[in-house]
């Protein structure tokens, strides 16, 4: 189940970018490429992206809190790969390859997600849904 999972989770991030890339070549042809192309990017993936999360020298950043169902995005400035696993109530284990990013939905339930990482059990914080 866990490979299934991250083919969809890969397929979504392939699928983000292709949608991304695709709305950036509709600028105006008359601007310098890299105007035309950096601002649809920034804002296609601000408005698909509705938390991020960031694993660095092996630490959660999270933010204070999402919104059910929100779609988060992690992204792994660590060359190690790292898991986002709920602890106790289960709803999420996402694996984010060294240096990878990673999109998922966050829990439909309201509450407080302790997370860890499998691969660094060292590694928990918590993911606030509200």
């Amino acid at each position: 189940m866990r490979t299934i999972t991250r083919i969809c989770f890969l397929a979504a991030a392939v699928s983000l970018v292709g949608i991304t890339g695709c709305a950036a070549q509709g600028g105006d042809s008359s601007a310098p490429p890299a105007a035309s192309s950096a601002a649809p990017s920034a804002e296609g993936s601000a408005q698909a992206a509705q938390g991020v999360i960031t694993i660095k020298d092996f630490k959660y950043e999270v933010p204070a809190s999402v919104k059910p169902g929100a779609m988060l995005t992690v992204t792994n400035a660590d060359s190690a790969p790292h898991t986002l696993t709920a602890k106790d109530k289960g709803g999420f284990d996402v694996e984010v390859p060294g240096g990878g990013t990673v999109v998922f939905q966050a829990p439909d339930a309201p509450g407080e997600y302790e997370i860890v990482c499998t691969f660094h059990p060292q590694m928990t914080g918590t993911l606030v849904v509200k």
